[in-house]
Order: C-alpha cells, then sequence, then structure tokens
C-alpha cells in the first residue's frame, strides 16, 4: 500500500512566544524546520487581552494585535522567514488557577484541512472542549504530551488524591479520543499506554553559538518558573553546607517570594534576575546548571546547558534519561553524589561533546518525519490518507 507524499500540516499550542514556556517555543521551531523542509505548515496560537500578557511575558512587552504579535513571534525565528510557515490566532483566555492558557473556542472548527494534525498538549486542548472533532480536521492527528500534570496536581491538591487521579483519568480519555497516536518525550510519562518514547523536540541553534564557560567561574544558575515544584527546596537543602552559597535565578512565578525566605533560612542566597529574553546571551558566563525538579516530562533548559557547553546536575530520574549519554551531564541519586559532582563541576572545565548536536532541531525534525512515514502504513485503512487535503 503507498500513500500520497505529506504536504499539509497543523500545529495547535496553547502559549505563544514571548512567553518563555516550552509550550510556546517548541511547537514554534517545530513548526519552523518542518517547514524549512518545504511543508506547508500552519501554526495555531492563543491570542489572549494585553493585561494577561503584561503578567505572563513579564518584559514590560503588550501587543494590541495579533499582527504585531506575529512580528515579534518571527524575529525570535533562527533564520530566514519561511513563506511556507503561517501563524494563525485563536481567542484563549489566561485561567490564573491552572497556570495556563484555554482556549475560549471550538478549536477544531477554526483550523484548515490538512494531511498531518500535531496537537501539543491535546488533554490541555480539550480540557473545557471535549467536544472537539479534530480528527474530521486531518486523518492522522498525533499528540505531543509535554507536561506532567499529574505532578502538579498531586502537589497543588493536597489531601485530595481523588481529584488528581480524576484529572488525570479525564487527561487520558481526552487523547486517547481525540489522538491516532501519541508521542512523549521521556518515560517520565509512561503511564500512557500505547505511547511513543520520541525526541522530538531540539534546542535553538543559538545556544550551539554560545562560547564555552571560563573553566575557572564557581557561578551556577537556574532557569525556569518560579514554583515549588520546580525543585526548589530540593536544591537548597543540597546546597546547605556546600561551598556554593550564591544562585542566579532566571524566571518569573508566584512561589517567589517564599523560596527566596527558605533558601535565606539554610544560609543560601537566591538572586533573582527576572525574566530573560535572551537566555543564551544572558547565560554564557554560567559554568554550572542546577536542576532538581522532578516534575518534567524532559527540561529543554536542560538541553540548552548542555548545548551551551555547561556542566548540568541533576536527579537521576526518567525525564532526564535522554541528557546521560553526554559527557558534561552529573547525575546524582543521593545528596553525597550531588556534593561529589557539585566539587567536580567547580573544580574542572566542561568538556567538548561532538555528541551534543543530536540535540539540534535538524536531528529532532528528521525523527519526527521519519516516523511519520515508517508508520504510516501500519494504521488502519479507514484513518489512512487517500489524497491531498489541500
Amino acid at each position: 500500500m503507498t500513500f500520497p507524499m505529506l504536504q499539509t500540516i497543523n500545529i495547535v499550542t496553547t502559549a505563544a512566544y514571548p512567553w518563555r514556556t516550552g509550550l510556546s517555543i517548541l511547537p514554534l521551531l517545530r513548526a519552523y524546520y518542518l517547514a524549512q523542509r518545504g511543508l506547508d505548515v500552519t501554526l495555531y496560537v492563543p491570542w489572549i487581552a494585553p493585561e494577561d500578557q503584561l503578567e505572563l511575558f513579564g518584559t514590560g512587552t503588550c501587543f494590541t494585535s495579533p499582527e504585531t504579535q506575529e512580528a515579534h513571534i518571527r524575529a525570535y525565528l533562527p533564520g530566514p522567514d519561511q513563506p511556507s510557515l503561517k501563524i494563525e490566532f485563536y481567542p484563549g483566555v489566561y485561567v490564573k488557577l491552572f497556570g495556563s492558557i484555554i482556549p475560549t473556542c471550538r478549536l477544531s472548527k477554526r483550523i484548515r484541512a490538512c494531511d498531518w494534525l500535531l496537537l501539543e498538549e491535546p488533554e490541555h486542548l480539550n480540557w473545557f472542549q471535549p467536544m472537539n472533532r479534530f480528527r474530521k480536521c486531518a486523518p492522522r492527528v498525533t499528540g505531543n504530551v509535554l507536561t506532567n500534570y499529574f505532578y502538579y496536581w498531586s502537589g497543588g491538591l493536597p489531601g485530595l488524591p481523588i481529584l488528581p487521579w480524576l484529572m488525570e483519568r479525564y487527561s487520558r480519555l481526552l487523547i486517547r479520543h481525540h489522538c491516532d497516536d501519541v508521542l512523549i518525550l521521556s518515560n517520565q510519562m509512561g503511564y500512557l499506554k500505547g505511547s511513543v518514547l520520541m525526541y522530538s523536540s531540539g534546542i535553538h541553534p543559538s545556544f550551539f553559538q554560545t562560547p564555552p564557560p571560563d573553566p575557572a567561574s564557581q557561578k551556577a544558575y537556574f532557569i525556569g518558573k518560579l514554583l515549588w515544584g520546580k525543585g526548589f527546596r530540593e536544591m537548597v537543602n543540597l546546597l546547605s553546607g556546600s561551598p556554593v552559597r550564591k544562585v542566579d535565578v532566571f524566571g518569573g512565578g508566584d512561589d517567589r517570594d517564599a523560596i527566596a525566605a527558605y533558601a535565606e533560612s539554610k544560609g543560601i542566597r537566591f538572586r533573582f534576575k527576572g525574566i530573560t529574553t535572551d537566555p543564551a546571551g544572558d547565560l554564557k558566563d554560567y559554568k554550572i546548571f542546577l536542576n532538581m525538579s522532578r516534575s518534567e516530562n524532559s527540561c529543554t533548559t536542560t538541553a540548552e546547558a548542555l548545548g551551551m557547553g555547561k556542566f548540568v546536575i541533576v536527579p537521576k530520574i526518567p525525564s532526564n534519561d535522554r541528557y546521560y549519554k553526554y559527557r558534561n551531564c552529573l547525575s546524582y541519586t543521593s545528596p553525597r553524589e550531588f556534593r561529589q559532582w557539585l566539587d567536580h563541576a567547580l573544580a574542572h572545565a566542561p568538556k567538548k561533546d561532538v555528541a551534543i548536536y543530536d540535540l539540534s532541531w535538524d536531528t529532532a525534525v528528521d525523527r519526527l518525519l521519519q516516523y511519520y512515514y515508517d508508520t504510516e502504513n501500519k494504521r488502519p485503512s479507514s484513518r489512512r490518507r487517500t489524497g491531498s487535503r489541500r
């Protein structure tokens, strides 16, 4: 059985740059690099009210129209704009309780017909719109599961274990209902039975262009949301009694004051630098990235630090599996092992690692397209392409 060549792809996500979250950056770069291959790609992102933009973007940036935000998004792209990459906005609203943007429209009625539809976080897209009919939009719908929501729900709803369980079951039902296949970035999400482990994301090429850090540097940093779920308590406890007493922290979030107070009580000083709009530039002088987060599916900021040639110190958990093969990844299983790796990182220079380009977007898109073609003929004929949907 043969099938026509892949021509049109839609990607739908629930965040838009300059909000520096994986759901804004990863789908954008995925769309860009797929368009570079000559594919006709449309990226669908939310448009939210200016007052919500000010709260989320944290840079004083506020767009008065989708057109001005689109121009800002395109300026972030790593090379010349791609005429075959289209960006469409749909209405959304920021829900602080969830820390997420929620679509306020029936998305399946707003997107064009295409050959392949990629839903970034299909559960998130459908929490409040379960009756979307995405399968009518494309003969193949693939979900990219990026966030371990069960972890956040379990931590955010103490004493109510039934609610995280119900939310997790509901999310799994939504994913199964709307998607023909599901991709995960790590075995952290292995509870999604039938999912495929696929490193379908890369890092912006600017991180590979950063000069190596000064071998004598003792500077350490963290970048991410300022939430307890990002591992701050573990970081403080591990650093207590170590030679590192100061860590620069990039990002924003509701738990900043509580995190700072806890760190000070243990003799650790976090210097909060705010949200960076140029991480490759702002982080170039640091030698050590500390990332104790256990909530990630696969942490992009760890990949970015490795791409910049820094030491990364991370716990040995499934979400970090893909990074162990790189020479500068130092993974620990105990406080004693953490301290040994920290002492090593302070005293040595990171090593050059030619394998690091496996984290590039070109490699990630190669894997994604190969997966599409390898699996297309194995799918039920009722869902397989029979012609172009342009």
